[in-house]
């Protein structure tokens, strides 16, 4: 049986592991300050996988509660040698009406989860060879590291294998300014990785569509309406509470405009 490593970066955090109904061979924490100095996640991971005497690496966030069968369902398809990665899933765990509005902004849903799901170091092992070959985390990119390092093996021709019964419990940020600004940093954080993700150019294309149209006529302002209807229809099922019909569409048009400066700010910031 493979040894397994479990990595943990901690800031400002304390680090829960429930039981495991498979324990790891080891569990390395690394804080993120080391010797008066600041580690992003991306250091601190790739520090903790330098420590790692295991042959799989699994990944979680200090933030993340893992199920009790997490370990076990997340290392078990390992048992196939030609098996490389192996994707996690996570579930949003939120405490009030604006966090369940936020999930589905953040994570992939259970129903529209992609035939390749991109592993994410909420849930995420890999074998140790593999990722010292391929330079493990851009350390430069934080936060979005994750994602950019699954395109970087995706483009190397690594198939990702999906485990859904790895699961971990995820809680959402508290408030719209917490919620802005991850939105803004992730959206910093893909252009810098030269990621621009399909759904940011169709923000784009819809925000100057619509500004170009107000400045025809301010009678197109009108258009606004199914938007916001629209940003409720979509995610309204997953949340099912009245207040929803507030919390959404005031999360789309947060989520959209800092979409569309983050991305401004991670290109210019390229240029200097």
């Amino acid at each position: 049986m493979a040894k397994i490593s479990l990595v943990i970066t901690v800031k400002y955090e304390k680090a829960t592991l429930p039981t495991q109904t498979r324990k790891p061979d080891e569990v390395i924490i690394i804080d993120a300050y080391q010797n008066n100095k600041t580690l992003n996640r991306s250091q601190g991971r790739n520090l903790g996988v330098k420590r790692a005497k295991g042959d799989i690496i699994a990944f979680t966030d200090a933030g993340c509660i893992p199920d009790k069968n997490w370990l076990a369902e997340l290392v078990k398809p390992f048992k196939d040698k030609n098996v490389q990665v192996v994707s996690g899933y996570y579930r949003g765990s939120p405490k009030t009406v604006f966090e369940a509005c936020l999930v589905p902004y953040v994570l992939v849903m259970p129903d529209k989860v992609p035939e390749q799901f991109f592993p994410s170091t909420r849930s995420m092992a890999i074998r140790k060879k593999l990722f010292v070959e391929t330079g493990g985390f851009n350390e430069s990119i934080d936060p979005g590291e994750d994602f950019e390092y699954a395109n970087r093996l995706n483009q190397l021709g690594i198939k990702f294998y999906f485990a859904p019964k790895a699961m971990i419990s995820w809680r959402p940020r508290k408030n719209l300014r917490e919620a802005a600004w991850m939105f803004l940093r992730f959206a910093i954080g893909d252009i810098q990785a030269g990621i621009l993700r399909p759904k940011v150019k169709l923000i784009f294309i819809r925000y100057y569509a619509f500004f170009f149209l107000f400045f025809i006529h301010p009678i197109f302002t009108f258009l606004a309406i199914p938007y916001l209807i629209w940003s409720i229809a979509k995610n309204y099922r997953y949340v099912r509470n009245l207040r929803a019909v507030f919390w959404l569409p005031v999360l789309q048009i947060t989520s959209d405009l800092c979409v569309i400066f983050g991305t401004i700010m991670g290109a210019l910031s390229k240029t200097k």
